[in-house]
């Protein structure tokens, strides 16, 4: 950006200017947006931008347990709430890690409408014989609806 249209930028109200970062990072993790000035670096730390940054580009496996930086932005990602984050990482731990703490994660997830968690739980509470076959089809159904 050019010195100038940097100050126009920065003289925007900043809610708009967090809700274009926002859409940013819900779209593409790898969009360097936080590189381009000081000031929208700051607001790319935003909690509501952690909230809806994607994961489409990390794998499903999680291999990037490695990489500390990693790590670090998974855990801010697990603070600000991200529910693609919490899905994936309370999938893994409930199969990979027998952690039972797990379960709650993806039930979390899948009260904050995260619709994949949300049949998920399903499945995982009737074979663990957690719901009645009623309750069962009834959450899916309900889900069938909303989804509808």
């Amino acid at each position: 950006m050019t010195s100038t249209s940097l100050k126009l930028f920065e003289s925007l109200p900043i809610e708009p200017i967090i809700v274009i970062v926002e859409r940013v990072a819900s779209y593409s993790l790898e969009d360097s947006v936080k590189l381009c000035s000081r000031f929208l670096n700051e607001v790319g730390n935003e909690r509501s931008v952690y909230q809806k940054v994607t994961l489409a580009i990390f794998p499903t496996e999680p291999t990037w347990t490695t990489y500390q930086h990693v790590v670090s932005f998974i855990n801010i990602c697990i603070a600000s709430e991200n529910l693609e984050v919490l899905y994936r990482k309370g999938m893994f731990d409930f199969f990979n890690r027998n952690n039972p703490t797990a379960l709650r994660m993806v039930k979390r997830t899948a009260e904050g409408g995260h619709r994949g968690a949300e049949y998920v739980l399903v499945v995982i509470l009737k074979f663990e014989g957690g719901i009645s076959m009623r309750e069962d089809l009834m959450y899916i159904a309900n889900m069938k609806k909303i989804c509808h």
